[in-house]
């Protein structure tokens, strides 16, 4: 709708100012998949006001940390150890001007190299190939952005594991701090479901589809696999 118009994005949910306001991705979601609409124009400047917070409630504070945690575990494992030592949302807020920064700093670096998500701004999408699945069979109803994520990175690490590149005991870390800030893990998740949706979602194509995975927290990668072995190997997790 008016395409190509100026604006300015005034975030007002956690999630918001740590990912959608920044970065220039537009999209609605269809019946058949999340983000499959959109385009690529970047606001003419993101305000950010960390007050606006507290009017959250627990659930839509959470959301935002999912995405916040996924920055430490793809890029920063010193950020993923600075998180941990907060037991919740009462002990972060006073370091949230900090920890939004950050998030958006992270992007921003990404995002200037890759703007179109062709190559590196695809690890920004940790979490969110299994996430964007979860929430499709919820209707987007069922599960929030960020909680879909937070279950969809600790399959990620299950899945990262199987394959002998994720180091055994990531999807626990992953699965600890997710409940530290009130975020599901996914233990009642019906993963043989996933095999069946993953075409659809934007980052398939030609038979394949990019899957973000971690060789350690805080260095992640992207691992093309074709929908045979996706399917394959979800079948062992």
């Amino acid at each position: 709708y008016m395409r190509g118009v100026r604006h300015i994005q005034i975030p007002t949910t956690l999630l918001a100012q740590v990912d959608s306001s920044v970065g220039g991705k537009t999209a609605i979601n269809l019946k058949e998949g999340k983000n499959l609409i959109g385009a690529f124009w970047q606001p003419s400047m993101v305000i950010i006001d960390t007050e606006v917070l507290k009017t959250l409630d627990a659930r839509q504070f959470a959301t935002g940390m999912a995405e916040i945690i996924k920055y430490g575990a793809i890029f920063s494992r010193s950020f993923f150890d600075y998180l941990k030592q907060f037991s919740g949302r009462d002990k972060i807020m006073s370091e949230m001007p900090e920890v939004i920064f950050k998030c958006c700093d992270l992007k921003r670096i990404v995002v200037e190299k890759d703007e179109r998500d062709t190559g590196e701004r695809m690890l920004l999408n940790f979490g969110h190939t299994f996430g964007h699945i979860i929430e499709m069979l919820g209707n987007y109803t069922t599960h929030t952005h960020g909680e879909a994520v937070a279950i969809g990175m600790c399959i990620a690490c299950k899945y990262g594991q199987s394959l002998g590149i994720t180091p055994i005991g990531t999807d626990k870390e992953i699965a600890d701090i997710n409940r530290q800030f009130l975020l599901p893990v996914g233990d009642d998740i019906d993963l043989s479901l996933f095999a069946e949706h993953i075409g659809i979602d934007k980052k398939a194509g030609a038979g394949k589809v990019s899957l973000i995975l971690l060789n350690s927290i805080g260095d992640s990668v992207i691992v093309p696999t074709s929908l045979k072995d996706f399917e394959n190997t979800m079948n062992t997790i």
